[in-house]
């Protein structure tokens, strides 16, 4: 794949894992945050320095990235995506936030809504962000499932999680959301609720 020009909204644990590895790959990265001076932006500046740019998420969607990761907080997707919809139509977007203790843990539906042209893809929301870092098991690659269109664009979203050092695994298009976050639920359940550890995947044998 032919480098991209990736816009990460949000600049947390999983933004930053997630920038740090497409960076060293290659791709133009930018962060869009709130407040380019706040904490996480200076984490961003502390761990990646001049590798990825940092701006206000009106800035960084202006220089027409191909790609645009979610990594917000899941409730504050909506309002985001409300207010930057004309610059987010069309684009090639991955929902990697979560909703936690919400009916619906995706927000494909307000994206649909707010940006029906674009390419929409639900990835990196079934792991933590240690698992994006560091995502071998004693040698053992671990798994990323995701869904999303089966258009040309899937061979990208592909090259993006092997440049993580995760295995894609495809489940289907975009109405196969609610099997993915079936499988979220099973990864907060045994990392969190059972207190297994955040370093915590899954792997499917025999493919």
């Amino acid at each position: 794949m032919a480098t991209q020009k990736i816009v990460i909204l949000g600049a947390g644990n999983v933004g930053r894992a997630l920038g740090a590895k497409w960076s060293a790959s290659g791709h133009q990265v930018s962060f869009g945050v709130s407040d380019p001076a706040g904490k996480n932006a200076q984490a961003v500046r502390a761990e990646l320095g001049s590798s990825a740019a940092i701006g206000t998420i009106e800035q960084v969607l202006g220089e027409k990235p191909q790609i645009v990761v979610l990594a917000l907080p899941g409730g504050a997707v909506e309002e985001i995506v409300q207010q930057h919809a004309q610059q987010l139509d069309g684009l090639m977007i991955i929902d990697a936030t979560n909703r936690v203790g919400e009916d619906s843990m995706h927000n494909l539906s307000s994206l649909q809504r707010l940006a029906p042209q674009a390419r929409l893809y639900r990835a990196f929301n079934t792991l933590g962000w240690e698992n994006f870092a560091d995502p071998e098991f004693n040698g053992v690659q671990a798994d990323l499932f995701y869904c999303g269109e089966a258009a040309e664009t899937r061979s990208q979203i592909e090259q993006l999680i092997a440049e993580v050092g995760l295995r894609p695994i495809y489940l289907g298009g975009i109405e196969q959301v609610g099997l993915l976050d079936a499988l979220t639920t099973i990864w907060f359940t045994l990392a969190l609720k059972q207190q297994k550890g955040r370093h915590l995947a899954l792997k499917v044998l025999g493919i």
